[in-house]
């Protein structure tokens, strides 16, 4: 996960190369793998990161697979029946029109029920951003050696910023820090995700997977959002 920013990047240089290529009149309204490979291929960042379009497909499947791939590109379908060989369906992303007659993006979204301010309540009275915040937050509160600080202060070098959850197993003492970003189809959203897990790379933190105190989930999907808390809560419980 410490090469998330970058490989974030990179899933955008390839929606970018997608627009240009749907956007020019003689490609077809769907098209495979290999002809998004063969625009890929003429970014020269790209070019340099993947050596073969075997290199881009595995790419492609293990950001689909974990659900980051279609926050960043939605306009794609994957038949996954064979395993060992994913089928991959990009077309041209929909618009549609606003009240002005001004044409703007449309994504297809399993987020739209995201709220911005404080106003949903968790089972014990306290008040969150989000329905995906709170459900994160009362599966934490269900184990009662647990303290869970909401929007807790992380002191950086320079600077301070605020993580979703801190978390602090009285049992073991060890702490963790719960970090979840809920609108990554949102273009700002994005710029700030990125930027604040670069602020945690540069100031020595590191993911659970990397033998650190740093969570991290995406939501893409209602049963891999609960299956991500579930191995997470997992963890925190017995370490």
């Amino acid at each position: 996960m410490q090469s998330l920013p970058n490989e974030i990047k990179i899933l955008k240089l390839i929606k970018r190369r997608l627009d240009i290529l749907m956007a020019n009149g003689e490609t077809a309204v769907e098209i495979r793998s290999n002809e998004l490979y063969d625009s890929v291929k003429k970014d020269p960042v790209l070019n340099s990161y993947f050596k073969d379009g075997k290199m881009f497909n595995q790419f492609l499947r293990e950001y689909h697979n974990n659900g980051i791939m279609k926050q960043i590109i939605p306009n794609y379908n994957v038949d996954t029946f064979n395993k060992n060989f994913y089928k991959w369906y990009f077309s041209k992303e929909l618009s549609t029109k606003n009240k002005s007659g001004k044409l703007v993006e449309t994504k297809k979204s399993d987020l739209n029920y995201y709220k911005s301010n404080l106003n949903i309540i968790a089972e014990d009275g306290t008040k969150l951003r989000s329905l995906q915040e709170r459900k994160i937050y009362e599966n934490l509160i269900r184990c009662n050696y647990l303290t869970i600080v909401y929007d807790a202060q992380i002191q950086g070098s320079y600077e301070q910023k605020y993580a979703d959850f801190k978390i602090v197993n009285r049992l073991t003492q060890k702490t963790f820090y719960w970090e979840h970003f809920g609108m990554t189809n949102s273009e700002k959203y994005l710029e700030a995700m990125t930027e604040k897990i670069e602020w945690y790379i540069n100031n020595g933190f590191k993911t659970i997977e990397n033998r650190g105190n740093i969570i991290y989930t995406y939501f893409s999907t209602e049963n891999k959002f609960e299956k991500d808390i579930e191995k997470y809560l997992e963890i925190i419980l017995r370490e």
